[in-house]
């Protein structure tokens, strides 16, 4: 295999992990600027609420808290949609970008907020029809029972009054929804200490649960995984066949005809890159998540996505060659090569990688093409470099008889095909075979003339040197 080939392939199982970690780093970078955006809100806020009622204050802090932890769960869920809650005191507290409309009502009782929500133009019509109702969570059941009582009352003495009340109960809510994405519930008394919190300028957000170790679940983590497995399977996938395709094609141009077994092999090379590609890439997604989000402790939520996605990667190689060295398909010494193979080529790739991104980020480009086209230069260049120390390595153990700890063999022992040629009988202590009786056969002899041939005298050196994977001996 060529060392450009072998860095290839290199290149393309880092890849599915790197895929993998860097969907994994931006979206726990998404939750996190959703959940800065509503601290800078709180702590900021668009309109003072220093010199204004703590009854009034909590109002505000409600609108800008829904607002909030509803753009947090669109972040959470991976879903576009948004709210936004503009400074103009008009009809509409919150509009979503999907066309929705809220409204914000929090006062002393439910009776009191239901009545504030079914205010009226011209008595009939509700004066927030069409929205969203939201008042305090704890108030909710008192609110719907004094709208059924007043829907009750009315239906005969004011029917036209009816649907207010109807329209409001239909509407009431403790939280904002939209496509499965909701804003966090808030009762009275915690919207109060949230004011209290604003005005003090002690807001912590741990005590209202606005930290990604707090708010990213287990399921959010399985969820990001499998969107990123899909991601890295796809890309693996089109790398793998990529080249393949354009063989098959240069063949058909140059041949006119195309091989039914390389199409065989081409969907053969589909399946295996796809399935690697998802499982390093989903891996690597869930513990950069994990790390990021502060869930396996605050020291790694400073973790690199490149060394995540490269110890993922290493990790992987590592299992899939221990599985070979199970089976016997490789020897000891050929599963410690291609160990630090993988070690020495990730390495360079990472690297590579890092310094593509850098420098992709001063361009209009994604700096994720830039680190795909660093790590593919870096994981050539790392297996022509490794080719290149591993062949003085092994010169050095030639010379030395070096092991590095047992990682060459030395073996001085004399190949039996080299005691043969040497006209000495080689005796196998292993095998015992049992000879046969053979009758003896009369033949009639054919005269024959004498041949006479010089002496040729055979001379081969012994030398030392590479033999096998990480093994020297005469040759």
């Amino acid at each position: 295999m060529s060392s450009f080939k072998e860095g290839f392939d290199t290149f393309v199982r880092i890849n599915g992990a790197n895929l993998g970690a860097s969907v994994g780093d931006n979206y726990v970078s998404d939750v996190n600027s959703s959940i800065n955006n509503l601290l800078e809100t709180l702590r900021d806020p668009p309109r003072n609420i220093q010199n204004i009622d703590i009854d009034q204050a909590k109002g505000f802090a409600a609108e800008w808290w829904h607002e909030g932890t509803f753009n947090i769960d669109a972040a959470l869920k991976g879903n576009d949609v948004r709210a936004n809650a503009p400074d103009n005191n008009g009809v509409v507290d919150i509009f979503l970008s999907d066309g929705g409309k809220a409204q914000i009502k929090y006062y002393k009782t439910g009776e009191a907020s239901a009545k504030a929500q079914s205010q009226t133009r011209d008595g009939k019509t509700s004066y927030y029809s069409d929205q969203t109702r939201l008042i305090p969570a704890d108030q909710i059941r008192d609110a719907e029972k004094w709208l059924e009582r007043k829907i009750a009352e009315e239906s005969s003495k004011r029917p036209e009054l009816v649907q207010r009340y109807q329209d409001t109960l239909d509407n009431l809510r403790d939280r904002l929804e939209s496509d499965g994405v909701e804003s966090i519930p808030l009762d009275e008394e915690t919207a109060k200490d949230l004011a209290r919190a604003m005005r003090e300028d002690g807001l912590d957000p741990a005590d209202f649960g606005l930290t990604t170790e707090i708010l990213i679940e287990f399921d959010h983590i399985m969820n990001q995984a499998f969107k990123a497995g899909l991601t890295a399977a796809l890309i693996s996938v089109a790398l793998q066949v990529g080249p393949q395709v354009c063989g098959i094609i240069c063949k058909l141009i140059k041949d006119g005809e195309v091989d039914i077994d390389e199409f065989k092999q081409l969907g053969f090379s589909a399946l295996s890159g796809g399935s690697e590609g998802f499982i390093r890439g989903s891996v690597a997604a869930a513990i950069t998540v994990s790390c990021k989000a502060g869930l396996l402790g605050t020291v790694l939520k400073a973790a690199n996505p490149s060394i995540i996605g490269a110890v993922v990667a290493i990790s992987m190689n590592c299992i899939q060659n221990s599985c070979l060295l199970a089976f016997g398909k490789i020897n000891q010494h050929e599963y410690a090569s291609r160990c630090a193979q993988d070690l020495f080529v990730t390495s360079f790739s990472i690297s590579f990688g890092i310094a593509g991104a850098a420098i992709t980020a001063l361009t209009p480009a994604t700096p994720i093409i830039g680190f795909m086209i660093g790590s593919l230069v870096g994981s050539v260049v790392g297996t022509f470099v490794h080719k290149g120390v591993y062949s003085c390595t092994m010169a050095f153990c030639v010379e030395s008889g070096c092991t590095f700890f047992g990682i060459v063999d030395q073996n001085y022992e004399i190949p039996s095909d080299v005691l043969n040629s040497m006209g000495l009988d080689v005796f196998e202590y292993e095998k015992i075979e049992l000879k046969h009786f053979t009758p003896d056969t009369s033949a009639i002899k054919k005269f024959k003339f004498d041949k006479f041939e010089p002496i040729n005298i055979d001379i081969k050196y012994l030398r030392r040197g590479v033999i096998g994977v990480g093994i020297v001996g005469y040759i």
